[in-house]
């Protein structure tokens, strides 16, 4: 029957049903997604971009330190050119040396006050900044608001931290080639002649520390070198020397004429000798005779160890060259330690003025070299190990900072 048939059709199993058309969820478009995964990288950038960003608080602070510190850089560098160029005016005025040449020689000597100018032209900064903040009471208005201390020195702390960076680098690898070049412009001040000139009676060291090279004059006209005499380098003794009336230097060799080589023990006594009309010495680098030994504030940091080393071989007292070298890494230093003096005392004297601020700097900056010179004849005269008597003006000076800045936290 027919309502039999619809009945059964109704109760039977799912399967047995006719099929019907399933009703599905539209997907979401592609540009949906797109644009989810646009807001997402919007938002990671503008975190980032967020993250790095300096505050209107950073960029204040650092406003009222920018000003004295770039009036500082400038007085004290005119201070300084100007005491340089009262030095050499006696050459200028007495003697006819043209004035560019005694010009260049002062740019040259520029970079090598970076590790006196810096450090001052910081001090000096912080202090007048920061003292004026202290002094118009907006540091007040600024911890009353929940700032800490810390807070504030923070940007203060970041520019130490970037002014030893540059001083590092000046002092490591602009300074010592530049004076380098002044000692060279100099002597040509000095013997009126730009052709090269080795200074009389001095030793220079060859490259590989293993001899020394002592000429007692020459004729620049004809590069004839008299009175040469040539040390090779043992462990506290001379095992050869060569001495000869003149010289030349020729294609990288120093020919020796009409001289004696000498052999000697250990004992300090002659075991050979034997006269030569002309001997070749081998020059890995002849400007070595030219240009003249290198001091310590004309090697970096690398050329000064490895000088260190060569020295130590042949038994010398190396203190002081030790100490110049722990000062290379010191001396920067003492930018991030400025900000570290400087801050407690803007902070504390700020409302006596500026005049006060200022000379709290200069008493901070020559206590600061008087207990450096302290400890550099205490170094040199082996009273105190050179790496500490290169570290303790900073140690000293920094603990003190630190613990100023934490009286004025609490």
């Amino acid at each position: 029957m027919p309502t039999s048939r619809t009945s059964a059709s109704l109760t039977g199993p799912p399967s047995a049903m006719p099929d019907a058309p399933q009703v599905q969820a539209p997907p979401a478009p592609a540009r949906l997604d797109w644009l989810a995964g646009a807001r997402v990288t919007s938002g990671m950038v503008a975190r980032a971009r967020d993250r790095y960003r300096v505050s209107i608080l950073d960029r204040y602070l650092l406003a009222e330190f920018a000003a004295p510190f770039a009036f500082a850089v400038a007085a004290f560098t005119l201070f300084m050119l100007v005491n340089a160029f009262f030095l050499a005016a006696d050459y200028i005025i007495n003697k006819s040396v043209p004035f560019g040449l005694v010009m260049r020689y002062i740019v040259l000597q520029i970079p090598s006050f970076v590790y006196l100018i810096l450090p001052f032209a910081t001090l000096f900064g912080m202090l007048l900044g920061f003292g004026r903040i202290a002094g118009d009471n907006e540091l007040t208005a600024m911890r009353t608001s929940g700032i800490s201390l810390g807070r504030i020195a923070r940007p203060a702390i970041a520019v130490g931290v970037l002014l030893v960076i540059i001083a590092f680098f000046v002092n490591d690898f602009i300074a010592p080639e530049s004076q380098h070049k002044s000692q060279t412009v100099f002597r040509e001040i000095a013997y009126h002649s730009s052709q090269p000139i080795i200074q009389p009676d001095q030793f220079v060291r060859t490259e590989d520390g293993q001899h020394s090279i002592f000429v007692g004059s020459m004729d620049p006209q004809t590069g004839l070198m008299h009175s040469v005499q040539i040390y090779s380098l043992g462990s506290g003794y001379f095992p050869e020397t060569l001495t000869a009336a003149t010289a030349r230097q020729i294609n990288g060799k120093l020919v020796l004429y009409d001289g004696v080589q000498t052999m000697y023990g250990q004992n300090g006594l002659v075991t050979k000798q034997q006269h030569f009309d002309s001997l070749e010495f081998p020059l890995a680098d002849a400007s070595l005779l030219f240009e003249g030994p290198r001091g310590p504030f004309e090697m970096n940091s690398r050329d000064l160890a490895r000088e260190i080393k060569a020295l130590k071989s042949s038994g010398e007292d190396v203190r002081q060259f030790e100490m110049d070298l722990q000062q290379k890494y010191a001396m920067p230093l003492a930018c991030l330690i400025s900000v570290l003096i400087a801050l407690p005392l803007g902070f504390r004297f700020g409302k006596r003025g500026r005049g006060v601020a200022a000379g709290a700097a200069l008493l901070v900056l020559l206590g600061y070299w008087l207990i450096m010179a302290a400890t550099n004849a205490l170094g040199k005269n082996g009273a105190i190990p050179p790496l500490l008597a290169a570290w303790i003006p900073n140690l000293v000076m920094g603990s003190a900072g630190l613990y100023m800045l934490w009286k004025e936290e609490r």
